[in-house]
């Protein structure tokens, strides 16, 4: 039996419809949402992976050429949410602005335990759709463990892997959207490079030594 999960790109066996699993159902149903933002419940067996990225493989030897040219980005690697709330379907991309070639694993979290839904490399310079949603379960959207390794093959400073969790609630899509030229579209936009502040136990200790009350 085909493995198909949460966020898969599918087709339709017998039409010419092609959309996101955004369900699981019972009696071996799964629900499809396609670019009109409709769920259509279908039969397992008559779905059909579409395998590969939002961008066509043969894009950009040029591109590749004028990126090597360009100053090292260390930094810059991003979530974004595509779509509109009124047309239903939310799309998760991760977006590499960086030069960096990413290893990238993303799983969804569930109490203490997580289930994979994208493992593949993101070039420099490039994106990976990762997950599919409804905007009208955003306040279900899961939990998900990112998992990144920066890997260059030019002498670079020592990165460490990126592990962290991430989760959009509904009061994050108040926030305006972000133009994104390689999308070509605004997006909600979410840092996932961020460096994050490191409150080690020396400050801490000196936090305290510096206001402690002077005896009199």
């Amino acid at each position: 039996m085909m493995n198909i999960k949460l966020g898969d790109l599918v087709r339709f066996v017998d039409e010419p419809i092609e959309g996101y699993v955004t369900s699981i159902q019972d009696n071996d149903l799964i629900g499809v949402t396609d670019e009109t933002g409709f769920e259509i419940p279908v039969l397992r067996s008559k779905l059909t992976l579409v395998h590969g990225n939002m961008r066509m493989a043969e894009d950009d030897l040029d591109e590749s050429i004028k990126q090597s040219q360009l100053p090292f980005a260390a930094k810059g690697i991003f979530m974004g949410i595509m779509g509109e709330q009124k047309d239903g379907l939310a799309k998760f991309v991760l977006i590499n602005e960086t030069s960096y070639e990413l290893l990238v694993s993303i799983s969804e979290v569930s109490g203490s335990k997580t289930t994979g839904v994208f493992a593949n490399t993101i070039p420099k310079q490039d994106f990976a759709h990762v997950y599919t949603a409804n905007f009208s379960n955003v306040g279900k959207w899961p939990t998900f463990q990112i998992q990144i390794i920066r890997h260059c093959r030019q002498l670079q400073l020592q990165t460490s892997p990126i592990n962290k969790e991430f989760r959009i609630k509904p009061l994050d899509l108040i926030n305006s959207k972000e133009r994104i030229e390689m999308l070509n579209e605004k997006v909600w936009l979410y840092e996932i490079d961020k460096q994050e502040e490191d409150i080690g136990l020396d400050k801490l200790k000196s936090h305290f030594i510096s206001h402690r009350p002077k005896g009199k």
